[in-house]
C-alpha cells in the first residue's frame, strides 16, 4: 500500500506546484498567444491591421506585369549568313554541262545537286564552270539568278535551285531548367519566346516556379514563366543572337505555430489566397491554436519623409467571425509572407496540467488548481 504525503510534504510540493503556476509563461511552446503579438507589436510601433476591418486591403487588385523593355525583332528577310550551308542544283535541257548526256536520248530536263557548301566568313562560294559567287547577305532566290546569269553560253537553258540550311548566326541559344537545352535555328515564321521553349521541351519544374530571362545584345528582362502567355507583350519574336535563359525560382510562403503542418508552401500558381494558404497547411490545430489569432507578417512598401522603405506590417485574422472567411479567400499572399496561427492561453494551461500531473498525484493537481 503506497505511503500516504503527511501534511508537511504535501504542502512542501503544494509549494513547488504554485511556483511552477507562477512560471506559466515560462513553459514551452510552439508559438506565441495573440496577445504576445500583439502587445509588443503596438509597443514597437508595428501596424496591426484587422483584414476584416480593411476590405480595400482583402480586395487587393492584382500586381500589374512591370513593362517588357525588349521590342519584337524584325521580320526575318530570309538573307544569307555567315555559317549557313548552301545547297544548289542546276537544271539543264539537252546539252548537260553538270551531267553526261547521251547521243541518242531525246531532249529532257535534268537536275543536277552541286556538294553542299557552307558560307565562309568571305561571305562567297565557289561553283564549278562559274568561279566565286558572293551570297552573303543575300537571298536564296537572288543567287539562284546570279548563277543562272553566269551560265549562260557554258549550259543550255540553265536554272537554278539554292536552298539553305541555317547556321548559327541564325540561331537563338535555350539554357537553364529546361528539359533540351541548346542552339535552335530561326525561320521565316518568326519563333517567339513561347515558341523555342516549347521547341525545347519546357521547363524541367512547374511553370510557376520557373523564370525567364530573355538576353538581346546589352538588355536583359526577366517574367515568371506562368505569366507569359500568347499575347502577351513579353512574348516578343525572337533575334539572332538571343539568348533565352529559364531559371529556377521558387515562390512560397512559410507557415509557422499550431498549425497541423508547419511548412513552407510554394505557389501553385500565379496567385495564392490566405484562404487556400490556411487549407493547405492543415488549417489550425484545434487543441491548441488560436482562431481569433491567424497572423499575416509581411513588408510593406512606403514613403516616409519622401523616402521609399520597406515597414513591417501584421495583418489580422479572426477565424470566429465569419466575414473573415470572404476576407480570406480575397486576400493574397505575397512571396516570404510568414503565416502564424497563434496558440491559445488554454494551450499552456493544459502543458502545465500534464507537468503537475508527472510532479504530484492528481488529487493534489486537483486540490492546487480548485484552491
Amino acid at each position: 500500500m503506497p505511503a500516504r504525503c503527511g501534511p508537511p510534504m504535501r504542502s512542501g510540493l503544494l509549494l513547488c506546484a504554485l511556483l511552477l503556476v507562477s512560471g506559466c509563461a515560462a513553459l514551452p511552446a510552439a508559438a506565441p498567444t495573440a496577445h504576445q503579438v500583439v502587445d509588443p507589436a503596438a509597443a514597437a510601433g508595428v501596424t496591426v491591421i484587422d483584414i476584416v476591418d480593411a476590405p480595400g486591403l482583402a480586395a487587393e487588385a492584382e500586381p500589374e506585369a512591370p513593362v517588357w523593355p525588349i521590342a519584337d525583332a524584325a521580320p526575318a528577310d530570309n538573307a544569307i549568313a555567315v555559317g549557313d550551308r548552301l545547297s544548289v542544283t542546276v537544271f539543264e535541257v539537252g546539252y548537260a554541262l553538270f551531267g553526261a548526256a547521251k547521243d541518242d536520248a531525246a531532249p529532257s530536263a535534268a537536275g543536277r545537286a552541286l556538294p553542299r557548301m557552307e558560307v565562309g566568313e568571305a561571305g562567297t562560294i565557289d561553283l564549278p564552270y562559274i568561279g566565286t559567287v558572293p551570297v552573303l547577305g543575300r537571298t536564296p532566290e537572288a543567287v539562284a539568278g546570279d548563277v543562272e546569269r553566269r551560265l549562260r553560253g557554258l549550259s543550255q537553258n540553265a536554272q537554278a535551285s539554292v536552298t539553305v540550311d541555317r547556321g548559327p548566326a541564325r540561331s537563338v541559344v535555350v539554357s537553364g531548367d529546361v528539359k533540351t537545352p541548346g542552339r535552335q535555328p530561326l525561320t521565316a515564321a518568326g519563333e517567339r519566346l513561347l515558341d523555342v521553349i516549347a521547341v525545347a521541351g519546357g521547363p524541367t519544374a512547374r511553370s510557376a516556379d520557373t523564370s525567364v530571362r530573355l538576353t538581346r545584345a546589352d538588355q536583359s528582362a526577366e517574367i515568371r514563366l506562368d505569366r507569359l502567355r500568347v499575347g502577351a507583350s513579353a512574348n516578343v519574336r525572337l533575334a539572332p543572337g538571343d539568348h533565352v535563359e529559364l531559371l529556377r525560382a521558387v515562390r512560397s510562403v512559410t507557415v509557422l505555430g499550431a498549425a497541423r503542418t508547419v511548412s513552407e508552401l510554394p505557389f501553385d500558381s500565379d496567385a495564392l489566397s490566405l484562404a487556400e494558404a490556411l487549407a493547405r497547411a492543415g488549417g489550425p490545430l484545434d487543441s491548441q491554436a488560436d482562431a481569433t489569432g491567424v497572423f499575416v507578417f509581411r513588408y510593406e512598401p512606403a514613403l516616409v519623409d519622401g523616402v521609399r522603405k520597406e515597414l513591417p506590417v501584421i495583418y489580422r485574422l479572426n477565424l470566429i467571425d465569419p466575414r473573415s472567411y470572404f476576407a480570406a479567400q480575397r486576400f493574397r499572399m505575397h512571396e516570404k509572407d510568414v503565416l502564424l496561427i497563434a496558440n491559445a492561453r488554454s494551450a499552456q494551461f493544459g502543458k502545465l496540467v500534464q507537468l503537475l500531473n508527472t510532479l504530484i498525484t492528481p488529487a493534489l493537481t486537483v486540490e492546487l488548481l480548485t484552491r
